[in-house]
């Protein structure tokens, strides 16, 4: 097999050189731009274009989508051209854009994501405006457990955007554990955060001291998993995805542990599949949870995606 995928990366490399780099009146951004949108188009590679518009622009030194802007009309060093040959060969092996690129944004801030760690999505950014809005108007000190940080993606952008806000994070992944820390320091945030590795079941806390509890737990049901795109399947860590035959395996514990360590009037906020506004109010009934269901959110696409729990 190993040797399958070399012999499959030379012969893309050979094919890209030679119809991408072997005229010189084809070297400029602008073009390459264009051959490599239709190279990506013929191989049936997810958003064509935008994963041109990133590579292209990381190739000439830009964090920004149309940083080639600038250098449309410039030809590229040996150099970058062999970088853009590199790149264009792990995206047609379905290699996620954001891991190609070693970085990506999330709101207010620039997060390095590696593989496999779960790689933020921009439907979770507003999760975590439900969290500021819910602290919003409040000058008090707010204490925020999160469940799952992944690369800090949620912590980190309540760090940044709430200077009254201290967070625990509880990641079961070394690797996730690291990098969110990694990205903390990067930032300057890591005085306000503790990261702690370990499962949500193992987790020790008696004491009611946290505000809100915030997750993007895994979530998935499992029968979903087949279906997922091969960037996700081939590259992320699908224990970050997999939650179980009914979604539910790690929501559930996470409930079950703010019992035990929200405070009286606090709140959790998970993001969700959007089955399960409707199956999880009759297995909280069947455990007997002091939690329900506030209200539910939708996401950017009209999907439920957000829900907020609360003590009845």
């Amino acid at each position: 097999m190993a040797l399958c995928r070399q012999r499959a990366q030379i012969a893309v490399r050979h094919v890209f050189h030679r119809n991408f780099c072997s005229k010189v009146e084809d070297g400029s951004v602008l073009g390459l731009l264009q051959r490599t949108k239709n190279k990506f188009e013929t191989l049936c590679i997810p958003e064509p274009e935008l994963s041109a518009k990133h590579i292209l622009s990381h190739v000439v030194g830009s964090s920004q989508p149309n940083g080639y802007l600038k250098y449309s009309e410039k030809s590229l060093s040996e150099d970058q051209i062999k970088h853009l040959e590199q790149m264009v060969t792990c995206r047609i092996a379905r290699v996620p854009v954001q891991y190609i690129l070693g970085a990506w944004d999330f709101r207010e801030i620039s997060l390095q994501v590696h593989p496999p760690v779960f790689i933020p999505r921009p439907e979770t950014e507003q999760l975590v405006q439900l969290v500021l809005d819910h602290l919003s108007g409040s000058s008090e000190h707010h204490r925020i457990l999160e469940v799952g940080p992944g690369s800090g993606n949620i912590c980190l952008s309540l760090l940044k955007e709430g200077e009254n806000i201290q967070v625990e994070a509880l990641e079961r992944s070394k690797l996730a554990a690291d990098l969110t820390r990694k990205n903390a320091d990067a930032l300057g945030l890591q005085s306000r955060l503790n990261v702690i590795e370990g499962k949500v079941e193992d987790y020790q806390e008696d004491k009611a001291r946290f505000d809100v509890i915030v997750s993007n737990p895994p979530y998935v049901l499992r029968k979903d998993l087949m279906s997922l795109q091969p960037e996700i399947s081939l590259y992320e860590d699908l224990r970050a995805l997999d939650g179980g035959a009914d979604g539910l395996e790690v929501v559930l514990p996470i409930i079950k542990l703010a019992e035990k360590c929200l405070k009286e009037q606090g709140r959790i906020f998970l993001e969700v599949d959007p089955c399960h506004p409707h199956i999880l109010p009759p297995r909280l009934k069947e455990i007997g949870s002091a939690f329900h269901i506030e209200r539910t959110i939708k996401d950017f696409q009209d999907k439920d995606r957000f829900i907020e729990l609360c003590r009845k």
